[in-house]
């Protein structure tokens, strides 16, 4: 299926668009489709692709396509989201699942809204497909984006959605994942996890950032990240205005586990996609120059 049918097809879909910690100790709730060893498996090298859209899709013959948060709604209303939440087994989810089969296409869809424990409250959930059209893997957002941004308005993510408990990491053929979602990124312990407790080679970070906090901080964490722990980091982005209430930054982009920015789409508000290659033999090369896993020392609180 080429990029612009699989963009025309998800257009069918919807479409407008507590705080919390995670410690160390939460990291024996991580669920895995498979051994962090099958990653060793995986091809040396594979073509990714990172969305970046307001509220639409497209795609270009890349194996791994991965879409930002809230990539099938963006409700203009509080608690409108919570109307059209379903199960992961429910109609939007499934058509997103034909998606990837017919395309033969990875598919990482970042901030679903997923049917929650009430009627009140809803999940934001990352959902992992992989190209046979089935859910490999689904994280729920630890970390809840409460908060009043400067010069902006207050958010807060808690009053209708619940927060999820369990760390996530699965095996592809791109390496092995760390799921992730939009505000995790500023709680680098959740990464830290990824790495070296659940062997992470690839961190992915589909994200709505605001517009006030993408300008001051969100190269620069995803950056950090990818440095710290040595690993690749894809970070679809949502951008532009979708409502009179909510803008989102943009700047969807691919770094290296060196640190280094190696796809962007030319300017932070564009529509489409960007593509890299990640080639997990230089997650190896720079794990072994400089071997911080082999390093690190616990400290006492």
């Amino acid at each position: 299926m080429a990029l612009a049918s699989l963009a025309a097809a998800a257009s069918l879909l919807p479409a407008a668009a507590a705080r919390s910690r995670v410690s160390l100790a939460r990291c024996r709730g991580m669920a895995s489709s498979s051994s962090p060893s099958a990653a060793a498996g995986a091809s040396a090298a594979a073509r990714v692709g990172v969305v970046q859209m307001t509220s639409e899709a497209a795609s270009s013959g890349v194996k791994f396509l991965c879409f930002p948060e809230v990539f099938s709604f963006i409700g203009s209303k509080d608690g409108e989201s919570i109307k059209i939440a379903e199960p992961l087994d429910g109609p939007i989810m499934q058509r997103y699942c034909s998606l990837a089969k017919e395309s033969s296409m990875w598919l990482s869809l970042g901030g679903f809204q997923e049917k929650g424990p009430d009627d009140s409250h809803q999940y934001n959930t990352h959902v992992l497909i992989d190209d046979s059209g089935e859910i490999r893997s689904s994280y729920r957002k630890i970390h809840l984006f409460d908060v009043d941004v400067p010069g902006n308005m207050v958010y807060k993510e808690s009053r209708f959605t619940t927060a999820g408990d369990t760390v996530v990491a699965v095996d592809s053929p791109f390496g092995r994942l760390g799921l992730t979602v939009c505000y995790d990124l500023r709680f680098p312990e959740l990464y830290q996890c990824l790495r070296f407790k659940h062997q992470a080679q690839v961190l992915l970070v589909p994200s709505a950032f605001t517009k006030v906090t993408g300008e001051a901080h969100w190269e620069i964490l995803l950056r950090a990240r990818a440095i710290e722990t040595q690993c690749y980091v894809i970070a679809a982005a949502q951008a532009g205005k979708h409502n009179e209430k909510r803008e989102s930054y943009g700047d969807s982009i691919i770094i290296d586990p060196w640190g280094t920015v190696i796809a962007r789409l030319p300017d932070r508000l564009s529509t489409g996609f960007a593509v890299a290659d990640i080639d997990l033999s230089k997650v190896e090369a720079v794990r072994t120059k400089m071997p911080i896993s082999e390093l690190r020392r616990r400290t006492n609180e």
